[in-house]
């Protein structure tokens, strides 16, 4: 797969994010923020041959090379490709699923040599100030049918904030899934599953954010500093190397 006219190229965060959601009989799919397409790739691979995956991009670019990557692979015509803002998208139809791997990183200080050396693709594909998640999550769950799904990586540091921005914008929080590089460490990133439905119980699955376990941490790398199992059974399928 292309992506040297990405400014986000291809990630584990992404390969994690890809792995964990869980398709189901999901008909229509739309991957918001999808740079080289990485995840619309990975969700036409998990997806029934009759879903139609859609993936907006607002860089140019990244939008370029993910309709070539979507144009060669084995699923392309279940894939399209819409070059604008999520917040201006008008979909045609409701979604089963969103997915998205969005910009999670604050404003950077425009005096420091890290910001004059990221060029402005970098700053949109990397910085909040392109998509707050306020705004992603009030136009995916504009986008969502009733009972639809939504999934998204954010830090654990924000991921009480996250989820109490997206119940307010009617998506609820179903799983929790908190990434750490090793066992020493504690997660750096948290992948979300939210439901656009208000039988969910918030008050239970809230606690869920501070409860870990074997079931709901996964661990990249173990002490030796090789893929642990339970990160190589979760990305199988999608690479070779394992």
């Amino acid at each position: 797969m292309a992506q040297d006219h990405c400014a986000m190229k291809v990630n584990t965060d992404s390969l994690i994010l890809g792995s964990w959601v869980d398709v189901g009989s999901a008909e229509s799919i739309l991957d918001v923020g999808t740079g080289s397409g990485i995840l619309a790739l990975m969700m036409a691979q998990k997806a029934l041959p009759s879903a139609r995956i859609d993936a907006i991009e607002i860089d140019d670019g990244a939008a370029m090379q993910a309709t070539s990557n979507f144009e060669n692979a084995k699923w392309s015509r279940q894939l399209s490709i819409f070059h604008g803002d999520i917040c201006h998208f008008a979909p045609s139809r409701a979604y089963d699923l969103v997915v998205s791997n969005p910009p999670y990183f604050g404003e950077a200080r425009k005096n420091t040599n890290a910001y004059g050396n990221q060029t402005k693709a970098r700053n949109i594909a990397r910085q909040t100030a392109s998509l707050d998640p306020n705004a992603l999550f009030s136009a995916s769950s504009a986008a969502l049918s009733d009972g639809g799904s939504m999934y998204c990586l954010y830090p654990s540091s924000i991921k009480v904030d996250v989820s109490q921005i997206a119940a307010n914008c009617g998506l609820y929080l179903d799983r929790v899934l908190h990434i750490r590089h090793s066992a020493r460490k504690t997660p750096y990133l948290c992948a979300f599953h939210f439901n656009k439905s208000s039988s969910i119980s918030c008050s239970e699955k809230m606690s869920e954010l501070n409860a870990m376990d074997s079931k709901n941490t996964l661990t990249i790398r173990n002490e030796a500093g090789d893929y642990t199992d339970e990160y190589k059974s979760l990305c199988q399928p999608f690479y070779l190397n394992f």
